[in-house]
């Protein structure tokens, strides 16, 4: 009994009274839903781009692209808010079958947690929308267990594109090794596109499980072959070197208490270290939130008041027409980057730009970033004492043009589906 009331409250949690509404809201039987070659599949923090309207995943619209000659429509994983014409991708809303499924699972089994595979309500449920809308291949952010136990049911392929990190020795992870053994490691995508040699390598790993593939940046394919506005706006009265702090989910990284409660300032997560350097210095600085602290209209608001309780009257810092811009906009602004350990280093590694991380956990940043970590891309110091006039000229871009071309993306899906 006490297990049972542990797992509704569980439930009630990651069923929250929008994603409910959602879910009833943007409701479509299965049987509406055209047959289609590719099935996407993303969150709303993958969709951090809002154009004319519409929310947009550079990670899957970029692929969308590529593959235009194949039909398809995008699943708005559980539990999103935009779905319709709020976003890009022909996205449908099938969230109510999911906690219909949850809830059967939940009285079946006494748990919301995947118990049983060869029985289990969600996996029926995509079994049945794969049959149903006669798929060929899968494409998704982090597609769930579930998702990728139904597709191999079906014989079809699916593969996660990557977001973030990829890292298997956390056990929160998407690519722990922990995650799946109950169900005797099934649940894996059979590919993982990457974004860069790392992590590329990082998969190749995991090859008894599953396979990497190179797809390079999606987000700069993004911006430069569909972000339709590159006007360059000023940032700041005075033109100077500019450094670029990307803010991160902090309660998604392991054992920084200590990190957080010392760097508290006006109510927000924000490095002691930093906040000295921006006093001190002349130097323009960009704040760039985290897609999530931007969604979520209560975090955006309180960091906002954050910034303008400590940065007023401040004419050095820009952290609203950065916020209203993709990350690739901030880069192509900056000279530097500083951030706490974020996978924001890759993007700065495409831009040519060195990152300085904040993170002291130099076993965990070198199980994060390996052999990046000892190269001239990187600097590790967490209190910001570095000459930083020896590292805004350098550019440090490196060209995976000529990698990338041994990897044909079409080729390699048309293989596949």
């Amino acid at each position: 009994m006490i297990n049972r009331i542990k797992n509704l409250r569980r439930f009630s949690v990651i069923v929250s009274f929008a994603g409910l509404y959602n879910a009833f809201r943007f409701f479509i039987r299965i049987k509406k839903i055209p047959q289609v070659d590719i099935l996407y599949s993303c969150h709303d923090n993958s969709r951090p781009i809002l154009l004319d309207g519409k929310y947009y995943s550079p990670l899957i619209d970029s692929l969308a692209m590529k593959l235009n000659n194949y039909s398809h429509i995008t699943l708005a994983l559980p539990f999103s808010k935009y779905s319709g014409n709020k976003t890009s991708g022909n996205t449908v809303n099938l969230n109510l079958y999911v906690i219909a499924a949850l809830l059967k699972r939940f009285l079946t089994s006494g748990s919301i947690a995947l118990k049983n595979i060869k029985n289990d309500p969600l996996i029926k449920f995509y079994n049945k929308l794969y049959q149903k809308i006669n798929l060929k291949l899968i494409i998704g952010v982090l597609p769930s267990i579930e998702m990728c136990i139904a597709a191999k049911n079906n014989n079809i392929k699916i593969m996660d594109v990557q977001h973030g990190i990829i890292e298997s020795d956390d056990p929160d992870s998407y690519y722990s090794l922990d995650k799946r053994a109950l169900y005797q490691n099934s649940g894996w995508p059979d590919y993982i596109l990457c974004r860069n040699e790392q992590s590329y390598k990082t998969v190749l790993k995991l090859k008894d499980y599953t396979k990497p593939f190179l797809i390079g940046n999606l987000n700069k394919f993004f911006y430069e072959n569909i972000y339709p506005n590159k006007e360059r706006i000023p940032l700041f009265k005075t033109k100077g070197e500019t450094i670029l702090f990307t803010f991160q989910d902090f309660n998604r990284i392991p054992d920084i208490s200590s990190f957080t409660k010392s760097n508290m300032n006006a109510g927000i997560i924000f490095p002691n270290a930093l906040l000295k350097l921006i006093s001190e210095s002349n130097y323009n600085f960009l704040l760039k939130l985290h897609p999530s602290q931007i969604h979520k209209k209560d975090l955006f608001k309180l960091h906002n008041k954050a910034f303008e309780k400590m940065f007023d009257g401040y004419d050095n810092i820009d952290y609203i027409n950065c916020n209203q811009m993709p990350l690739e906009y901030s880069l192509t602004e900056s000279d530097l980057h500083i951030t706490f350990n974020s996978a924001t280093l890759y993007d700065a590694m495409d831009y040519g730009l060195k990152t300085i991380l904040l993170d002291e956990n130099l076993e965990r940043l070198n199980n994060y970033y390996g052999e990046i970590m000892d190269s001239n891309s990187v600097v590790v110091d967490s209190k910001l004492e570095i000459d930083f006039s020896e590292h805004f000229d350098e550019k440090n871009q490196k060209n995976q043009d000529g990698l990338l071309n041994n990897f044909n993306f079409e080729n390699f899906i048309l293989k596949n589906i």
